[in-house]
């Protein structure tokens, strides 16, 4: 889990334009079908920082509100490019995460766990979920909470993860050993999890959130997002945030700024083949 491997820049390179391809058949499917997305997380920061991809960043962030995600699954469960395949947590059993991954065929990217599951991991892109948040503090504090702790569930039901921490370590292989031992269905977890983050999809409420998100839950005004602007991103133009200044803020701080010298690199995976990209 603890990976010191870094790319080299050809490498590197390669995989941000074969994600790039990703990106752009995505949002060609979105603009095709009305649906609304925008880019996030490190891709936001590279967009406004860098108009591309952040130098040495291995991956391309987008999310979406989870009405338009559920549009997406269903357009591409009828209709998808036969060079791609859509995984999201119910789709595929072991799957571990609980937002999306837009895949590229014949291509792998595998990361410490791939031996832990059953599939394939394809290069690809990363769809996040935006859901909605009770307005009222006491139900908005239990299910931030209830999600989070069946989002982490998830994760441990099908992965024996190893960590820095001993005390975080012990938790949570604590946790993988106990979902396999007693007769609890790692499935229904994930069910569980996914009725919890849709829980509020039908009331109106002002807020949203990211639950499974690095940065322990942010919750954002849906004027935050909406309308969404449009900025350069490499060769293309892209979805942004109305207000990607308080989105940023409230993941990196001055994100501006760059980091030390010294951590500027991403963590190579284990195996990766382009194929034929």
């Amino acid at each position: 889990m603890f990976r010191t491997k870094r790319y080299d820049d050809e490498t590197l390179k390669h995989l941000q334009k074969v994600q790039m391809c990703i990106l752009k058949y995505f949002i060609k499917l979105c603009e095709e079908n009305d649906l609304t997305y925008f880019i996030y997380g490190g891709s936001l920061l590279g967009t406004i920082r860098h108009k591309g991809f952040i130098p040495w960043d291995d991956d391309i962030d987008v999310i979406m509100f989870r009405e338009e995600f559920e549009k997406l699954n269903k357009i591409i469960e009828k209709d998808i490019d036969d060079k791609y395949r859509f995984i999201n947590v119910l789709n595929e059993e072991t799957y571990h995460y609980t937002w999306g991954r837009l895949m590229l065929k014949n291509t792998v990217i595998n990361e410490w766990w791939a031996d832990q599951v059953d599939y394939t991991q394809n290069i690809f892109i990363d769809v996040f979920i935006l859901d909605n948040i009770p307005n009222n503090s006491f139900k908005r504090f239990i299910h931030k909470w209830v999600s989070f702790s069946l989002n982490q569930l998830t994760m441990y039901a099908f992965i024996k993860y190893d960590n820095q921490s001993k005390l975080k370590k012990i938790l949570q292989q604590t946790i993988h050993y106990l979902i396999k031992i007693i007769p609890i269905s790692a499935y229904g977890i994930k069910k569980r999890c996914v009725n919890s983050y849709r829980k509020y999809q039908n009331d109106d409420c002002d807020d949203i959130c990211d639950f499974p998100a690095i940065c322990q839950m942010p919750i954002y005004h849906k004027t935050d997002w909406l309308p969404p602007k449009k900025a350069q991103f490499e060769d293309i133009e892209v979805n942004i945030p109305n207000n990607y200044d308080k989105v940023l803020t409230r993941t990196y701080g001055n994100y501006m700024a760059l980091p030390p010298e010294e951590s500027r690199w991403s963590p190579a995976p284990d195996e990766i083949d382009f194929g034929e990209y």
